[in-house]
């Protein structure tokens, strides 16, 4: 089913638009709808202070949403899918899957969306910290990335362009998987061992480059015509984190086409750092 992504700060209204999003397809379109909520998931709001509890939330939701989607019906994902890293997995997803997908941003200023959180039931309200950590740590979807493509931005007053949503989603051919998102089998037995090295070489190539280069230069990625843009300094423990991370990601989805880990990798990087 293809997959309509919401995103937003706590209490911009995304639950809102969702339903209206729900009745629009499965009463005027006449599609089979799956409304998958992260506030039926989530029961106690201080989850979001404790990052590991957090992680398994999204775990939770992401496997939820690889069990239901399919390249009929609709799958409105309601949640804030405020790290732009998780929007990157989830694209791969139904990527890997032949669907389409599209994102919407509700577009709620941070005061507008704490008035609105302060009028719900107290049991249902987030917490001045948590709230503001949220917000602090959303990363803006951007139209220029694949994973956040088609981008529908939408302000508070506006009407949802349900035609233009529905066109999006039905009438755009869904992606090509590719060696990054299909599950192949690992028929290379020394993938794990082209898997490591490659990212490790990438890792030390951007770290070494920091001892020489500034803010702003580029960096030649090795095994790969990509270059890296450093916008700032980056640990190597935040750089070994994310290398991790793909591992994990890449065991799962393993590829016979060794030349494309470079390239695979270098995706992962650039989308998974601030």
């Amino acid at each position: 089913m293809p997959l309509i992504l919401l995103t937003g700060f706590p209490s911009s209204g995304k639950t809102t638009r969702a339903q209206q999003l729900k009745e629009y397809f499965s009463t005027v379109v006449g599609k089979n709808v799956v409304l998958l909520c992260e506030n039926d998931v989530v029961k106690n709001k201080q989850i979001y202070s404790d990052a590991s509890k957090e992680k398994e939330l999204r775990s939770t939701l992401k496997s939820e949403m690889q069990r239901l989607i399919s390249q009929d019906d609709i799958l409105i994902l309601d949640g804030g899918n405020y790290i732009k890293g998780y929007r990157y997995e989830l694209y791969c997803s139904t990527k890997s899957n032949k669907t389409t997908q599209c994102t919407l941003h509700i577009d709620t200023s941070s005061e507008k969306a704490w008035g609105q959180n302060m009028k719900r039931e107290e049991t249902c309200q987030y917490s001045q910290e948590i709230f503001d950590a949220l917000v602090m740590r959303y990363e803006t979807p951007d139209g220029r990335n694949r994973w956040d493509a088609p981008l529908f931005t939408i302000q508070p007053e506006d009407e949802l362009p349900f035609e233009s949503i529905a066109a999006a989603l039905y009438e755009r051919k869904a992606p090509t998987p590719n060696q990054s998102t299909q599950s192949l089998p690992l028929t290379s037995t020394n993938f794990l061992y082209e898997l490591d090295c490659v990212t490790q070489e990438i890792v030390n190539r951007v770290v070494e480059a920091q001892k020489t280069c500034v803010v702003g230069d580029e960096v030649s990625i090795p095994n790969s015509n990509e270059k890296f843009l450093l916008k700032r300094r980056y640990q190597l423990s935040e750089l070994s984190r994310i290398r991790r991370q793909f591992i994990s990601f890449a065991k799962t989805h393993p590829v016979d086409d060794i030349p494309r880990l470079a390239a695979m990798f270098f995706q992962y990087l650039t989308s998974h750092l601030v």
